[in-house]
């Protein structure tokens, strides 16, 4: 004897849809959060690493680097230091240890999930002087974290970590739920 096979119903259809949807609608954004979490982490402690690279190679050619792609590769005698008012000389430039990071750096910047920090070092002249950091395309939550780990505080203007959606040194104005955020290191010596 031959049975028919059943279908599902119309209601259990609806009900296992149903289901998934309030599945998702918890898991979803519970995973989507840890993301971002991992994002302004790596983020922090890359933006952190850099900044000591940064002190190093100070310390080792007497100057501030203009770029980051100069903490991975060796300087020319011809590059103006990030003050701008002098080449780092030939002296110097042997005086160079690196390479100061572990990863590989670009002119094109570092990405950071959807973040890129911007290989160009920006100085603002004080006191104090300023040298930046800055980032295109961090996530508006992730500023704000990375401001209450570093400054203890929320004012997007001063203190380590500045954030804003307008155009910042090379960077255009930040896209949607996104900012451009600077990282910033006092410096000596310009």
């Amino acid at each position: 004897m031959r049975r028919s096979a059943r279908g599902f119903s119309l209601f259990e259809v609806l009900i296992s849809l149903a289901l998934l949807a309030l599945m998702s609608a918890v898991v979803i954004p519970a995973l989507m959060g840890r993301v971002r979490n991992a994002q302004t982490s790596a983020l922090g402690q890359t933006l952190f690493s850099m900044s000591l690279a940064i002190f190093e190679y100070r310390k080792a050619v007497t100057v501030y680097p203009p770029a980051l792609v100069h903490l991975a590769t060796k300087p020319l005698s011809t590059v103006t230091d990030a003050c701008g008012v002098t080449q780092i000389g030939a002296t110097n430039a042997n005086n160079w240890r690196g390479p100061y990071v572990t990863r590989e750096l670009v002119s094109g910047g570092v990405g950071i999930g959807d973040a890129v920090i911007q290989d160009a070092l920006r100085r603002v002249a004080g006191p104090p002087t300023i040298l930046f950091m800055d980032v295109g395309g961090v996530d508006t939550l992730s500023a704000v974290d990375l401001e209450r780990q570093y400054d203890a505080t929320v004012n997007p203007a001063t203190g380590t970590i500045r954030y804003t959606t307008a155009a910042v040194g090379g960077l255009p104005i930040a896209s949607a739920k996104t900012v451009n955020l600077s990282y910033g290191l006092p410096i000596t010596g310009c």
